[in-house]
């Protein structure tokens, strides 16, 4: 069982002083099927109370608020997590399609089944989904495997192609994007057909990979008769044991690692450096 050590640090500059400010922070992992918090952290400068709650779908969330007058805002989250592999796919436990029809189905998914911020089906999100010409004969399960792979061969991972609020159908325009991005595409193809699909924020430990570990974002389908099974368009087949669950929604708006609003001149630069390493057992 892996153990990862991970820092994420987001340091905001403003234009001038600021006042007012309220924020979530989305950076604390809960222990899952296949994840164990030993222990985990936050820390915010200036110094402010965290008022902790957790929102519609489970997530942790830390409130708070800084009133007095800053320039520069800094987010902290620190964890060591153990992981361990998700249950394997078997194809024997899936069920084919027509079991989507099942109204239980659409109604224990419906807000993952339906459009949200960033997914709509639109074209030409539909026409790529038909163009991949993905055959249902292997049931749910093989067909999101096949959808998996065809997002990962049709966007070219490029930073800097795309903007955090880059619609889907632009993704698809340019043909290049990064993990938030192929997770939107291939959660608005999931949706299309009818399979419930929901985004997952995480860092991501990359084995043997020198330069830092990464903020990443990845997706659940609900495939009948497995459940919610991992995917990631970005690395086809995930290692799931790499990865540290953080937060779910339906996309990426649910699960902002930091978001809020404050009075006062705009934003002049925001950094975030993220660092993944595994220790020893």
């Amino acid at each position: 069982m892996p153990r990862l050590h991970a820092k994420h640090r987001t340091e905001i500059r403003y234009a001038g002083a600021v006042g007012e400010s309220v924020n979530e922070i989305r950076l604390l992992p809960r222990a899952n099927g296949r994840q164990e918090v030993e222990w985990a952290n936050l820390r915010v400068s200036p110094a402010a109370e965290l008022v902790a709650h957790s929102d519609a779908y489970g997530n942790e969330v830390q409130w708070f608020q800084l009133v007095e007058p800053h320039e520069t805002l800094v987010v902290e989250a620190e964890a060591v997590v153990h992981t361990r592999p998700a249950p394997p796919r078997v194809p024997d436990s899936c069920l084919g399609f027509a079991a989507l029809d099942d109204p239980a189905y659409g109604d224990d998914h419906a807000e993952f089944l339906s459009g949200s911020t960033h997914i709509r089906w639109v074209e030409p999100v539909a026409g790529f989904a038909e163009g991949l010409g993905l055959s249902e004969e292997g049931g749910v399960l093989g067909w999101a495997r096949a959808l998996e792979a065809g997002v990962n061969s049709a966007i070219a991972y490029t930073p800097g192609a795309t903007r955090v609020d880059s619609p889907v159908e632009e993704v698809v325009r340019v043909g290049r994007g990064v993990c938030q991005d192929m997770a939107h595409l291939m959660i608005a193809c999931a949706r299309r057909r009818g399979v419930a699909a929901r985004y997952i924020s995480g860092w991501l430990h990359l084995p043997n990979h020198e330069g830092p570990g990464e903020s990443h974002a990845w997706v659940e389908l609900n495939v009948p008769g497995l459940g919610w099974v991992e995917f990631d368009p970005t690395h086809p087949e995930p290692a799931s044991e790499h990865y540290v669950r953080l937060a779910v929604g339906r996309d990426y708006a649910d699960v902002p690692p930091l978001k809020g609003s404050y009075l006062g001149p705009p934003t002049d630069a925001m950094s975030v450096t993220v660092e993944v390493r595994e220790l020893p057992g």
